[in-house]
């Protein structure tokens, strides 16, 4: 989350300052799961394409019990232009993203650790900063100023502990043990594979370069993971129980790496003290059924560095930060209620309850909820920042609702095709103004608009969406944009037949629709949330 967060904002030609008392990156695959919805997202970066041809596309799930399979369905029809999970070691995301961190200027400090926190500084004194107290490799003590303090450090945090922000959860009493391994076995291979039985579960997932994550509930429990002496993960242990919770027929070997751990769940008090924020594992903490972690914590570094990047710039007031602690708290409380509940289905052991689940479950399976909902939920599709939060301003009937994704869609761009995604996510807000088909008044339409917008916005970039863009590019107001919608896809996923705008966020969320352009809108949208462009007068001396 760190890198994630560090690569944004010097995209935003922020000054970051990255310290990690790690010696280097993690050689170690920790999650795997990548959604569709944080994959539209790391257009952003640039590294969308690089990460799936890094990874193993997972396009389905399956749950099977007593031999036969309960429930099962796939992410083909979710409405994104990667209908699957990518199968992609955390190590490999991490060296991604620290290559492009290095190709935007930044670099970590590896070796060096938080020592102490001195002063949480007042965002609303600017003379005030947050001091800190850092150790670095040889053991050199270095007193910094900052402006920000972000702890993504982790579960363990060192940045949430020395603030004295609390982090109180729960578990479920349960532990598993996980292995990445290589496997032998006729089963099939290309899809999230659960077993359910009366000694557990067990989880198969495909990974690159034929290895397999193998995830198993074990008979540890909560309590012997509090100690000082921690248990550790064996390749035998991990046998054994694939052999008791599995089909049968799995042989496990060549492990790449081996770990033991509790399910529990944990939300921080605060993602905001002072100058001082939490992200990531820092922040909250899920099961890791369901493969939440890695994205949501990708999802904060996504909503933050614009809102950062913004009040540094003297675009926003510091009050915006504020909407990262309220929108990210509520995403991570549904989440870890979504999490919550799927642990409880998958680890239930009780003859019971596994009855029902075993007789209940195929009942549902063929129904809507499974087959088109559970597949959008899980891949975050879903998730909204709600049409009455802070960011949220005026809807349209019909048109995406403020506070919800923006929908896909494909741009024609040559012979090819680009989504929208890698449109609407970046540094800027992105204001769309969608027609058919630009005629004469049209085009005076958009020479008014252009006009009637009462300062330059830096932070605004504007794109026409038609049709027919022959010829109509050379008329657009200057600085603006053209975007080729020849097949008419983007004004049919976002409804906007006849004539439309659409304000999406820097991190792909929509702002405001309405069914008419109107820069009072725009300029009054902007104004409500503090955040300001160049004065007319300077508009007017450029």
């Amino acid at each position: 989350m760190g890198l994630a967060l560090a690569a944004l904002l010097r995209s935003h030609g922020m000054a970051v300052r990255i310290i990690d008392k790690s010696a280097g990156p993690t050689p170690w695959s920790k999650a795997i799961g990548m959604h569709a919805r944080t994959l539209e997202s790391m257009h952003a970066l640039g590294l969308t394409a690089r990460l799936l041809d890094d990874g193993f596309p997972m396009r389905g799930f399956r749950v099977n019990e007593a031999g036969r399979t309960i429930l099962s369905a796939r992410f083909d029809e979710i409405g994104s232009p990667y209908g699957f999970v990518l199968g992609l070691p955390q190590s490999r995301t991490e060296r991604r993203l620290l290559d492009r961190l290095e190709e935007l200027g930044g670099e970590v400090e590896w070796g060096t650790a938080l020592a102490a926190i001195e002063e949480q500084g007042d965002p609303a004194a600017p003379g005030r900063p947050a001091v800190i107290r850092i150790t670095h490799a040889d053991g050199r003590e270095e007193r910094v100023e900052c402006n920000w303090l972000v702890g993504a450090d982790g579960s363990r945090s060192a940045v949430r502990d020395m603030a004295g922000i609390g982090f109180p959860g729960g578990d479920f009493g349960k532990a598993f043990i996980l292995g990445d391994v290589a496997i032998d076995w006729d089963g099939p291979k290309s899809e999230l594979q659960f077993f359910l039985s009366a000694k557990g579960y067990l989880l198969v997932v495909p990974m690159p370069g034929g290895m397999h994550r193998i995830i198993a509930q074990t008979d540890r429990r909560y309590t012997d993971f509090q100690g000082d002496a921690r248990p550790e993960a064996t390749l035998e242990e991990l046998q054994c129980i694939v052999d008791a919770n599995g089909p049968g027929g799995i042989r496990v070997h060549s492990p790449q790496w081996l770990t033991c751990a509790p399910f529990y769940h944990r939300l921080a008090e605060t993602a905001l003290r002072q100058r001082v924020i939490l992200a990531g594992d820092a922040f909250h903490l899920f099961s890791p059924l369901g493969a939440q972690g890695l994205n949501t914590g990708l999802q904060d570094a996504f909503n933050l560095a614009w809102k950062l990047a913004y009040v540094e710039r003297g675009w926003a007031q510091h009050g915006l930060l504020q909407t990262y602690r309220s929108e990210r708290e509520a995403i991570a409380r549904r989440i870890a209620e979504v999490t919550a509940k799927t642990t409880r289905f998958i680890t239930d052991t009780s003859l019971p309850r596994r009855l029902l689940r075993r007789l209940l479950t195929p009942l549902f399976n063929r129904g809507s909820r499974v087959q088109k909902q559970l597949p959008r939920l899980l891949a975050g599709m879903l998730q909204t920042y709600g049409e009455d939060g802070a960011l949220a301003g005026d809807g349209a009937s019909g048109l995406p609702p403020p506070g919800g994704r923006i929908p896909h869609a494909w741009l024609s761009q040559g012979d090819a095709c680009m989504p929208l995604a890698s449109l609407v996510h970046g540094t800027q807000f992105t204001l769309l103004l969608l027609k058919d088909r630009l005629d004469a008044q049209a085009h005076v339409e958009l020479q008014q608009f252009d006009e009637a917008m009462g300062a330059r916005h830096p932070f605004l970039q504007i794109v026409v969406v038609t049709r027919e863009t022959a010829g109509s590019d050379a008329r657009l107001p200057a600085g603006w944009r053209m975007a080729d919608d020849r097949d008419g896809s983007v004004l049919h996923a976002l409804a906007a037949d006849g004539k439309a705008m659409l304000l999406s966020r820097p991190d792909g969320y929509c702002a405001l629709s309405s069914r008419c352009w109107s820069a009072e809108e725009v300029e009054h949208y902007f104004s409500r949330r503090g955040i300001a462009g160049l004065p007319q007068e300077v508009r007017n001396a450029a």
